[in-house]
């Protein structure tokens, strides 16, 4: 049988998190290039990383893709089957993928991307909304070892975010913390964990390497969404009319400069 092909890079928290996941779950795959719109293996509409590819079967979007895994391969479940308890780690997840990475990600935009000076009091709110979700991750974790009680999606989604909050100068507080960062701890040191803090490390150290695009940047929906409500409407304007922004959608959405694409996308 043909390995599994993940279309990744380690610089996307949604990559990290599938491939943590795989290697939980314990399966053969290869990774493919994913830092380049115009790397990835596989056709996806909205340009983006993590795509699975599967033979013939392709699925984008790493909920999607985590679903997919577990139907497939049942062993070394990401989601209960229980109704309760999925809705449960769903919602963890999607607070994950949704508020911390938009905080994390528009920061992190600053540290790779050719942007002008950040715009005066985004960090103080994205410091502000990332404790909020800590406070919350420190009352689940307080009694127990992970996020929904046994190892879930939910613990494979938040691990790189908060991983990422001392790069970001949005670490956790040790004190306030105490229960999440022994949280993170127990991550780091699991085999996904190890090989996850391996990639990112390589990546950050090989910066000058990497393909991903310095010129424009992808904001994404929830991103966006965050930086509009924290003010930046004029800021993320001028981004626009100064041919700063990739597009996942409407006329100018980058897929089409993917090779890949299929013929009938632009027909």
């Amino acid at each position: 049988m043909a390995p599994l092909t993940l279309c990744y890079t380690a610089f996307s928290p949604f990559c990290r998190k599938v491939r943590m996941a795989m290697e939980y779950k314990d399966l053969a795959f290869e990774l493919a290039p994913g830092d380049h719109v115009k790397e990835v293996a596989a056709f996806n509409p909205r340009a983006e990383v993590p795509v699975l590819i599967d033979g013939a079967t392709v699925v984008c979007n790493s909920p999607d893709i985590l679903a997919y895994l577990d139907r497939k391969f049942p062993a070394r479940p990401l989601y209960p089957t229980d109704g309760r308890a999925f809705a449960d780690v769903r919602e963890w997840e999607r607070l994950s993928d949704t508020h911390l990475d938009a905080a994390f990600a528009v920061i992190g935009n600053w540290k790779f991307a050719d942007l002008p000076p950040m715009p005066r009091g985004l960090h103080d709110a994205a410091r502000h909304d990332t404790n909020r979700v800590y406070d919350q991750l420190q009352g689940r974790l307080a009694t127990q070892e992970f996020i929904c009680g046994d190892i879930s999606a939910a613990d494979f989604a938040f691990y790189p975010q908060v991983a990422s909050g001392v790069a970001l100068d949005l670490p956790l507080d040790r004190n306030r913390h105490a229960d999440v960062l022994a949280w993170l701890k127990r991550m780091r040191a699991r085999p996904e964990g190890q090989s996850d803090l391996a990639a990112a490390r390589d990546w950050w150290a090989n910066r000058e390497r990497q393909t991903v695009d310095t010129e424009r940047v992808n904001w994404g929906t929830f991103r966006l969404e965050w930086l509009l409500a924290n003010g930046q409407a004029d800021w993320f304007a001028d981004q626009v009319r100064q041919d700063k922004v990739l597009w996942s959608v409407g006329p100018n959405n980058n897929a089409g400069r993917n090779p890949h694409a299929p013929s009938w996308f632009w027909s």
